[in-house]
């Protein structure tokens, strides 16, 4: 064999791998001549019935599925069409009705579509699509979903405060109520709807579990317009609240 073939054959599987939008490849299952700008994955499923909507893809398999967009937008892209750099602890699936500033969307950091859901703070907002959501090795799992808030906190050991809060997972944390008020909940938990994103820095918002208890306790609270314990603070009509350390601007 030439080392032009050699060299051909070695290049080939990047080439097509390449061509694929990230995070959305298909196992380098789906063989297309041109790459599509459409979301694909592998469905065995086509396999029966190769004339649903989306299958076909490629020509040539019929287990390579368009989804998630345009005319396709009703089947429902897998949640690996997510790529996390560091996997999240909180459930997420692909949802094609996902924009810029609606809540949970955008959860990798790389794809609009991608959504958090279902766990606290989506809890109530976002609610998880069964059968097409991933849900994390390393994450809460209620048998009820609790009204306390809580995290996932890596640097939890069995005996510290609102650690194993599911009963399963040391790492699962109650926080900033009851019991467990002395338990920091992080600025994370606030989620901003859309058209109600963070005001530009220096602005900083945090959680704090006295908001609306007292008349100290007031302005600045409600910042996401979800949870009543995200707060403003630290600059323009904030200034006059200071931020914690772990404030996210």
């Amino acid at each position: 064999m030439s080392l032009l073939k050699v060299a051909f054959a070695v290049l080939l599987p990047v080439a097509v791998a390449l061509s694929q939008p990230r995070g959305l490849q298909s196992e380098a299952a789906c063989n297309f001549t041109n790459a599509p700008g459409m979301p694909h994955f592998w469905d065995v499923s086509c396999r029966e019935n190769s004339s649903s909507l989306g299958c076909l893809a490629d020509g040539q398999n019929p287990e390579c599925r368009f989804c998630g967009q345009g005319d396709y937008k009703e089947v429902l892209c897998p949640a690996s069409s997510c790529s996390f750099v560091n996997p999240p602890h909180l459930p997420y699936y692909w949802d094609a009705d996902c924009s810029m500033g609606k809540i949970g969307c955008l959860a990798d950091g790389v794809h609009v579509k991608c959504r958090f859901c279902g766990e606290f703070p989506y809890n109530g907002t976002v609610p998880c699509k069964a059968g097409h959501t991933t849900t994390p090795a390393g994450s809460c799992l209620f048998v009820n979903e609790p009204e306390m808030p809580y995290f996932w906190d890596a640097t939890c050991e069995d005996g510290m405060l609102g650690c194993r809060a599911d009963g399963m997972h040391k790492e699962c944390r109650f926080c900033g109520r009851g019991d467990y008020s002395e338990v920091k909940c992080p600025a994370s938990l606030c989620t901003f709807r859309r058209g109600l994103e963070p005001p530009a820095q220096p602005y900083k918002h945090y959680w704090e579990p006295l908001c609306w208890n007292a008349s100290a306790h007031i302005l600045g609270c409600l910042a996401d317009g979800i949870h009543r314990q995200c707060r403003f603070c630290g600059a323009g009509e904030y200034k006059s609240i200071p931020c914690p350390p772990g404030s996210s601007a």
